[in-house]
């Protein structure tokens, strides 16, 4: 297997902007900006809100208080265990499923994330790295031009890693990517923001 897709489009202008967002008991931001060609990374120990942040940003979670503005066209997010409707469906036939209506998108077979082998097989029966990928393909098929990715490297090859680092030094949309992976945070170049884990106020 070898990746062989874009992880965004190309966009323009400011993404994001988010001031003073809370999701009770869960997630506290002050503020975050994500403009076109920006990646930004989040850390923070297990239960600091990584997951929900991203979801906040996807309009897959609403916050408390505070102001969310994504200006983004398109948004797709990664999540850390893909969900599907029907996991008696192949993969072959989820992923036609999820990407119809979209002009033009790139074969699964294409995107070379999925072993040809697996693209008949009950999404329920793939191991979850498979269902990641799964869920990687239908996230890029939409060219997104702001990506949201949870723990992306995790249950996936080293090989498939590296090639995610490759390509997310060259995809000219907006990235936000949450992960503890210390070999992609070592590598890292780009902002972080580290959030903390949830107090209520005094």
């Amino acid at each position: 297997l070898a990746f062989r897709g874009d992880l965004t489009a190309a966009a323009t202008g400011r993404l994001v902007q988010v001031r003073d967002v809370e999701v009770a008991d869960r997630v506290r931001v002050a503020r975050l900006d994500l403009a076109a060609g920006e990646h930004l990374l989040l850390t923070g120990a297990n239960g600091s809100g990584k997951s929900t942040l991203l979801g906040v940003l996807s309009g897959r979670l609403r916050a408390t208080s505070g102001t969310v503005d994504v200006s983004a066209r398109t948004v797709r997010e990664l999540t850390q265990d893909p969900r599907v409707a029907d996991p008696t469906r192949s993969a072959a036939a989820t992923y036609d499923d999820a990407v119809r209506g979209i002009a033009d998108p790139p074969s699964l077979r294409d995107l070379g994330l999925l072993h040809p082998r697996d693209h008949r097989t009950p999404v329920g029966t793939l191991s979850v790295g498979q269902r990641r990928r799964l869920g990687l393909a239908v996230a890029i098929a939409a060219a997104p031009d702001l990506l949201l990715l949870d723990e992306p490297t995790n249950h996936v090859s080293l090989a498939l890693a590296g090639e995610l680092e490759e390509a997310l030094g060259t995809a000219p949309g907006g990235v936000v990517l949450a992960s503890h992976d210390r070999w992609l945070r070592r590598r890292w170049t780009g902002p972080e923001l580290t959030l903390s884990p949830w107090r209520a106020r005094p």
